[in-house]
């Protein structure tokens, strides 16, 4: 009769350390996307913030329309207002991208196909969008 119960003990105590280990799992990689979206907001408004105090402390007008993605990089060694700004907005929009990019090496990581299939369409969608709306 005591061998029933020890294996009982031994199952119980198997699935109570398999769920933690579980949730322990799960929890990171909610931290890990948690900390790319708020670190990819964060840089994206200090860009746009310090654009601002650019255009404030007279280093130029802010833009009226969008500067053209290939320009950014002469904008920022020109130390304008456009430049930090149109950067501010690229990094907004990159930072649901690396997000969906972080999700999809972790469910690549845990081998789960579906997710990973899933992760990597919704990937290319937003690819495929950025790509059309720079042109």
């Amino acid at each position: 009769m005591i061998a029933p119960r020890v294996a009982l003990d031994r199952m119980s105590r198997g699935l109570v350390a398999l769920r933690r280990a579980v949730v322990t799992e799960v929890e990171d990689v909610n931290r890990l996307l948690s900390h790319v979206l708020r670190a990819g907001v964060l840089v994206a408004v200090g860009l746009i913030a310090f654009a601002f105090l650019l255009a404030w402390s007279g280093g130029g007008p802010v833009p009226d329309a969008a500067v053209k993605f290939r320009a950014i990089p002469s904008e920022l060694l020109r130390l304008t207002p456009a430049g930090f700004l149109s950067l501010g907005i690229v990094v907004l929009v990159l930072t649901p991208v690396t997000s969906v990019f972080a999700s999809l090496l972790s469910f690549a990581e845990e081998r789960d196909r579906p997710l990973v299939f899933v992760s990597g369409i919704v990937l290319m969608n937003l690819l495929v969008s950025l790509l059309l709306g720079l042109g």
